[in-house]
């Protein structure tokens, strides 16, 4: 028979009937499958959308914002740049900027020692220079281990002069009530490479046998810096952070700046040395220096590699980790994404239900600078998303300043003179205050569970009530313009409730209006209403 007379018989009358009918009924199913989904689509997204808001439904008490000195405050600090300096740290730290109250200072392993100029990887065409930093300790003076012991070996007059000088303004400006003092090396000398980076990829940098002097160099600086900055400001807290995103590779010929990898056996070893240091010396200085553990790279979960998971794990097995009041952790990788903070936060509940979670860095990796109003919604979603589903007490981005063309900082410097401004803001700039000059330390965040279980109306909002009664509600408004119904704020029915509104066309724009139930959102905005004020 041939194949012409097999697809002629297959194919009987009866037979072709059946398969129409079946055919017929998969269409129709992918018909009301469409149709349901569209139908679903526009209900989430055009239906009246409500939050939910429980006012005693308490969740965690608010540290504040913050952001990083490192690299750029090494050259913009300088004495002949002094108004610019004073105009960044204002847009920074100021009543009329961002209100940032943490400020992360950048302890230096001393990579910018001159004696490192022609070692690699400093030699290489290639390298930020710029991204090399100062040390407090006067290498020239080391003979033996001990010498990091020795406090006659540490500069705090000659070193470092131009972050200390912006340090200094920003505490100057009142706003600032805790500071991170945050390391990416240990010094060189106790490396085993002999540079602020590894010789190779995932190599433990740091020496076994330096972990105690590490300790006492950490704290030695700390303390320097303490008592010529912060002595008359009790209510400063001071944290340490030796370690910084231990995870990653930090070595081999694509190193670009300090850093230091730790395995997770080694970085818990570590820190049970540190504990003991740290708690020796607040009790012999009177002191209350806390340790921040352990600025981990992302909380993201791997097949494969090492995860914060392991971390966790290996460090809870010292007697330190019961004492940790909150752990560190950067959104990189994670992004926006609303499934990595879930399974985040899950772990976290399940296995570690007592640590806070602090959100301490986190910038846009990618080459340009975008100024549009997606970005700007690109970062506050990242922030509002960590403050309300892994529950962070403080969020700090990366650079508070960088010279441009990445998307990096907050306050851009030209320092080459090119633009027509010496310094400027993207987008973010604004997005991010909408979050950070609203929301203070002590305000506390309250459950605002919103009717659109799906995300499809493009609507994030976090809500946060203030001591003196007053309620700040955040929200994003990715998508066109709507209505929000606010369940659960009728106490504030028929009062003045003051609005900030940032858009493509709008920067912190300022209105009011007479609430009754619900508010307005305009097509793709960042709004804060502040309740009761």
């Amino acid at each position: 028979m041939t194949a012409r007379e097999k697809l002629k018989n297959f194919f009987t009358p009866e037979r072709s009937r059946k398969i129409a009918k079946t055919a017929g009924i998969c269409v129709a199913v992918a018909a009301v499958i469409v149709i349901l989904s569209l139908s679903i689509y526009s209900i989430a997204a055009y239906a009246p959308l409500r939050a939910n808001i429980d006012l005693d439904a308490e969740r965690q008490t608010m540290g504040g914002f913050g952001a990083s000195s490192a690299w750029i405050y090494q050259e913009l600090g300088v004495p002949e740049l002094e108004e610019t300096a004073d105009r960044a740290i204002e847009m920074l730290y100021g009543d009329s900027g961002l209100q940032l109250d943490i400020f992360r200072y950048n302890i230096g392993g001393g990579s910018a020692d001159e004696a490192l100029d022609d070692t690699w990887p400093y030699n290489n065409a290639g390298f930020d220079q710029g991204r090399r930093a100062e040390s407090f300790f006067i290498a020239e003076n080391y003979d033996d281990p001990s010498d990091f012991l020795d406090t006659a070996n540490y500069d705090f007059d000659g070193r470092d002069t131009a972050v200390r000088s912006m340090f200094a303004t920003a505490l100057d400006t009142g706003n600032i009530n805790k500071v991170v003092f945050f390391s990416n090396s240990p010094h060189y000398l106790m490396t085993e490479s002999g540079v602020c980076t590894g010789a190779y990829e995932y190599q433990n940098n740091l020496k076994p046998e330096f972990y105690e002097e590490y300790s006492e160099y950490m704290l030695i600086c700390v303390k320097g810096l303490y008592d010529k900055y912060l002595a008359d400001m009790p209510d400063v807290e001071v944290w340490i952070s030796p370690v910084n995103e231990p995870q990653w590779k930090w070595g081999g010929d694509g190193s670009s700046q300090e850093g230091c990898h730790y395995d997770a056996d080694v970085l818990a070893a570590f820190y049970d040395v540190f504990w003991d240091k740290l708690n020796e010396f607040n009790e012999q200085n009177g002191t209350d220096f806390k340790m921040d553990a352990f600025e981990s790279g992302n909380y993201k979960f791997y097949l494969f590699d090492d995860d914060i998971r392991d971390y966790l794990e290996e460090m809870s097995k010292y007697e330190y980790f019961s004492e940790l009041e909150e752990i560190s952790v950067h959104a990189y990788g994670a992004e926006d994404s609303k499934s990595h903070r879930s399974k985040f936060a899950a772990f976290m509940e399940e296995n570690y239900p007592e640590l806070k979670v602090a959100s301490t860095e986190f910038c846009e990796l990618e080459w340009g600078e975008f100024d549009t109003i997606e970005s700007g919604m690109y970062l506050a979603k990242v922030v509002l998303r960590d403050l309300t589903m892994i529950d962070a007490t403080e969020w700090s981005w990366w650079l508070s300043v960088a010279k441009g063309g990445y998307n990096d900082g907050l306050v851009y410097w030209d320092s080459d003179g090119t633009r027509e401004s010496d310094l400027w803001v993207l987008k973010r700039y604004y997005t991010f205050g909408q979050i950070t000059r609203f929301i203070d330390k002590g305000d506390v965040r309250v459950e605002s569970p919103l009717s659109d279980l799906t995300g499809w109306a493009g609507v994030d909002i976090g809500v946060f009530k203030k001591p003196d009664g007053r309620v700040v509600v955040v929200v994003i408004n990715d998508g066109a313009a709507k209505d929000l119904r606010l369940n659960g704020m009728e106490r504030f029915a028929g009062t003045e409730v003051a609005v900030t509104t940032t858009t493509q066309d709008k920067n912190w724009e300022e209105s009011a209006f007479v609430f009754s139930d619900h508010v307005s959102l305009e097509e793709n905005s960042v709004t804060t209403f502040v309740f009761g004020g």
